[in-house]
């Protein structure tokens, strides 16, 4: 029986479920543990570990970096990361008496001196909020995931994942959680083919 046959086979048998709610909810359990958990350890490479090491403390340093919504300055010859907080780093923009040798010395910018670096942003809102949904949806503390996807719904949610995580028992987790995905983020951005590279020598 061919793929087409098969799924239509599937609808059918969906189609006589569709009024009983415990039979579809069954399924749907069975589908996400059978078929969905298989997918996320898949999807679940520690990057970090296939990444050349003297390249790993600056993934941890930019991702430190957007923990504290700063702006990452990295040099590509000495591998050296420099930080500086966005809302400074707005002001230093919008600032018009800015001294650019007097003040730079002043704050000891070392980025303004580098001659080949790249500049990280931190994560928009939209890619922090995914990380949190991530950490929710494979979290086993069901009655935890439950509050902080009704905080996710609701008015504010990133005030109030914060409140919930910072007075619950997977504060942790979140913390470790977070880091990982903050590594993984820069490294598939801005450092993938550092890994191409180490893939080919291996």
């Amino acid at each position: 029986m061919n793929a087409e046959k098969l799924l239509d086979e599937v609808l059918s048998v969906l189609r006589y479920m569709k009024d009983d709610k415990e039979k579809l909810e069954k399924l749907l359990s069975f589908m996400e543990e059978e078929f969905l958990s298989e997918e996320e350890e898949e999807e679940d490479i520690d990057y970090k570990e296939q990444l050349p090491e003297k390249y790993r403390e600056a993934v941890r340093m930019i991702a430190d970096g957007f923990s504290d919504n700063c702006i990452c300055y990295y040099n590509l010859d000495t591998l050296e990361v420099e930080t500086i907080h966005k809302s400074l780093f707005d002001e230093l923009i919008f600032d018009e008496e800015w001294d650019d040798e007097e003040d730079d010395d002043e704050l000891d910018l070392s980025f303004m001196k580098w001659e080949n670096c790249i500049k990280i942003e931190p994560l928009e809102s939209r890619e922090s909020f995914n990380i949190m949904i991530r950490f929710v949806n494979q979290l086993k503390n069901k009655k935890e995931a439950r509050k902080l996807e009704q905080a996710l719904n609701g008015h504010k949610p990133f005030a109030n994942f914060n409140h919930i995580i910072h007075n619950s028992d997977c504060k942790k987790e979140w913390f470790a959680f977070r880091q990982k995905e903050l590594e993984r983020y820069v490294i598939q951005n801005y450092f993938h083919k550092y890994l191409e590279d180490n893939n080919k020598e291996q």
